[in-house]
Parts: structure tokens; C-alpha cells; sequence
């Protein structure tokens, strides 16, 4: 039961982490780091050591850019492109978590890559962050779970 009540803690934190990093008031690190932690450290408790491989992934792929001024928007030029390919490196990142449960690397694959693609091509208003505490919930319930 204590399990499952920090694990959904841990999916609720990623998601406000995610949400918090790189608004007015917060730094990005806040979700190129702080979410990566909760995610590992969770895990770290729960399941095994190799969850720690994930650490430096999570964030190099946390750390990737995908608003207006980013270098892979002006390189790809397309936003579902743009957050395809986001969304893809935000699951590859977290299979070392998923090592062993070979079952559930394809739903996360899929579930991140198109969450992460569809969420944020929808017409949200000025400085609404629900896409954003959705996309950091979405990539903490998968590997929480």
C-alpha cells in the first residue's frame, strides 16, 4: 500500500515538476532535473539498481527543446515532427527502468511518443501549462507503474 501511494506521488511530482520547469517563477532544471530524480530515486527504492542507467538518459532527453526558438524546430520545421521525435528519446530513455519487462517497452514507447506528439499541437491558450503537466504525468506513470 506505501508503495503505491509513492509511486502515485512520484507520477503526480513528475507532471508538477515538468509543469513548474521553465516557467515565469522556475528554472528548466527544475524539470530537466528534478523529474529524472524522482523517477530513478522511486525506482531506485523499488526495483534495482539498473534503474540508475536511466539517470543521465532521462536527462539528456529532458533537456531537449521543443518550443518555438528550439534547435530542432528550426531544423525540422514541422511541430508534430518536432514533438514526435521528443517524445521518442523521452521513452528510449527510460528502458533501462523497463529492463526486463519487455511487455511493457512497446506500450511506452507508443503511449509516450504519441501523448507527447498530440499534446502539444493542440490549440492551448497563452501560457496554459495542462500540455505540460500532462507530458511530465505521462512520462512518470510509465516507468512508476
Amino acid at each position: 500500500m506505501t508503495e503505491i501511494i509513492i509511486r502515485g506521488l512520484g507520477i503526480f511530482l513528475s507532471g508538477l515538476l515538468w509543469r513548474m520547469g521553465g516557467s515565469d517563477d522556475f528554472p528548466k532544471a527544475v524539470r530537466r532535473f528534478g523529474v529524472p530524480i524522482i523517477i530513478v530515486g522511486i525506482n531506485l527504492i523499488y526495483q534495482n539498481w539498473l534503474s540508475l542507467a536511466s539517470l543521465p538518459l532521462l536527462i539528456g532527453a529532458y533537456s531537449l527543446g521543443y518550443g518555438v526558438n528550439s534547435t530542432l524546430t528550426k531544423l525540422l520545421k514541422n511541430p508534430y515532427l518536432v514533438r514526435g521525435v521528443c517524445g521518442l528519446l523521452y521513452s528510449l530513455a527510460g528502458i533501462p527502468i523497463l529492463w526486463g519487462n519487455w511487455w511493457a517497452v512497446g506500450y511506452h514507447i507508443l503511449l509516450v511518443t504519441s501523448f507527447v506528439c498530440l499534446s502539444g499541437n493542440q490549440k492551448f491558450q497563452y501560457n496554459d501549462k495542462r500540455e505540460e503537466f500532462g507530458i511530465g504525468m505521462i512520462n512518470g506513470a510509465i516507468v512508476l507503474l
